[in-house]
């Protein structure tokens, strides 16, 4: 069982070959109306998270300055790592950790971009100081709907740990998610 922690799109295409793929659960980044059906979606909204049932609030980790701000804040859930100028720091990922927050690393962004160099040394960072780490697809269309295994086997290949990223893929989504409900206070 998967979950999709950075979906960009509800194309029905899309949602059908997630179901196919075993995924359970996707967050989105848009506000969804009547949609579900065999999916829990969740909705993901940036900073903080104001009275928004089954949401997960998120910072992207790509201004230092930024993130050093919302680094401690309660509201947050997740720092997202995408494709920029700046990563969070080593310094930065230990204090993400000692919160006991989530770091996401939304992995087709910098495929896309052919920035393998910096996927491999963000990864490798977050091996080093995060045991929450949760890895995403970032699904954007039909096109970006892949195996989530096979993202696994890349990660391996740069970093050299399949059992850590395996973990980033199955379990701690879940629990980011389970976390997430339980500090809005919702209960299923």
């Amino acid at each position: 069982m998967f979950i999709e922690t950075h979906l960009a799109t509800h194309d029905e295409y899309v949602l059908r070959s997630l179901l196919r793929l075993n995924y359970i659960a996707v967050v989105s980044l848009v506000r969804v109306k009547g949609m579900g059906g065999d999916f829990l979606i969740l909705r993901k909204i940036r900073g903080l998270r104001r009275r928004v049932p089954f949401a997960v609030a998120f910072i992207e980790g790509n201004n230092r300055y930024m993130l050093n701000k919302y680094i401690t804040n309660d509201n947050i859930d997740v720092v997202t790592i995408l494709p920029g100028s700046e990563y969070p720091s080593r310094r930065q990922l230990s204090i993400i950790e000692d919160e006991g927050k989530y770091v996401e690393l939304v992995a087709l962004p910098f495929i896309r971009r052919g920035l393998i160099g910096d996927l491999s040394k963000v990864a490798l960072d977050i091996m080093d100081y995060s045991t929450k780490a949760v890895l995403t697809l970032g699904i954007e269309s039909i096109n970006d709907v892949k195996n989530p295994i096979d993202l696994v086997n890349l990660m391996t290949l740069l970093t050299g740990d399949k059992g850590y990223w395996i973990k980033a893929i199955k379990d701690n989504p879940l629990s980011l998610i389970v976390d997430a409900i339980y500090k809005s206070g919702v209960c299923i």
